[in-house]
């Protein structure tokens, strides 16, 4: 627990420096996230068994930069498609084309370059009058607090096994109050923004459903980075963060709640 709040200490500020900065720092350190996390959901799959082949993956997440910087624009389902030909394309010209691995190889693309390409997407726009970086915030206040209250809520009065055969120690009633958690940090954040920074930000009812979606989505996030590490046998993605683990440890419940985000920004 103390190696997890040390680097929660040096981690937290370094992410609030980061958006506040924004700009071609926040990109790059997007991008070298994102190809930290596609390398350890292809290092757990390779571990599953499974021949997956990489190139789309890199090669989409390496061009996200300047797509950003020089053009301005990013369409996260374009990137994504032109990925996933890439990878279905490499695993057909292989020695052994297997269904399996083409399917395993489209998967760290839809939970790790979907979101991340989201994420870089809303940072430099706004939608409607909203802010994409306000969003953003949000995402990661819900998902945050969402993982705390579920973990300190469960160890309180969980009883009933959520999903044992995947993660034994979450409980229902922990995922109950992970989704209260992470309504109440939308409404907190909401609030801190329109009264402290004077920005707008999305209606009470917006504040609501999108606490409400983003913890659930926060926590099916956990849950599928848990199944896949339980599939390969390993114990960590990574050890990037001491105490945590890796990229996919630390940000598995934020990328789905990011995508939750980003669908609201649609709407607006």
């Amino acid at each position: 627990m103390k190696t997890r709040l040390i680097t929660a200490a040096i981690g937290v500020p370094f992410l609030i420096f980061v958006l506040c900065v924004r700009g071609w720092f926040a990109e790059l350190v997007i991008v070298v996230l994102t190809v930290i996390a596609l390398n350890e959901c292809y290092r757990a799959l390779r571990a599953a068994g499974y021949h997956v082949c990489t190139w789309g993956g890199y090669a989409a997440a390496v061009v996200m930069w300047p797509l950003s910087r020089f053009m301005g624009l990013i369409d996260p389902l374009l990137l994504v498609m032109a990925a996933m030909g890439i990878s279905v394309t490499g695993v057909i010209l292989g020695d052994k084309p297997a269904f399996p691995d083409a399917s395993a190889s489209v998967y760290p693309l839809f939970t790790c370059l979907l979101p991340m390409s989201m994420f870089m997407m809303m940072m430099n726009k706004s939608f409607g009058r909203v802010p994409g970086i306000a969003l953003i915030t949000m995402a990661f206040a819900i998902a945050f607090v969402c993982d705390g209250a579920a973990y300190f809520g469960g160890k309180t009065y969980g009883k009933h096994k959520l999903c044992p055969t995947v993660s034994p120690k979450k409980t229902v009633e922990g995922a109950a109050f992970g989704i209260l958690g992470g309504v109440v940090a939308s409404l907190l954040c909401r609030l801190m923004f329109v009264y402290v920074f004077h920005m707008p930000m999305p209606g009470v009812p917006a504040a609501i459903a999108l606490g409400l979606l983003g913890s659930f989505a926060g926590q099916i996030g956990d849950l599928s980075a848990s199944l896949l590490k339980r599939y390969s046998g390993i114990k960590d993605y990574g050890k990037i963060f001491p105490g945590h683990g890796g990229v996919m440890d630390r940000f598995d419940s934020v990328i789905f709640t990011l995508i939750v985000v980003y669908c609201y920004t649609l709407v607006l």
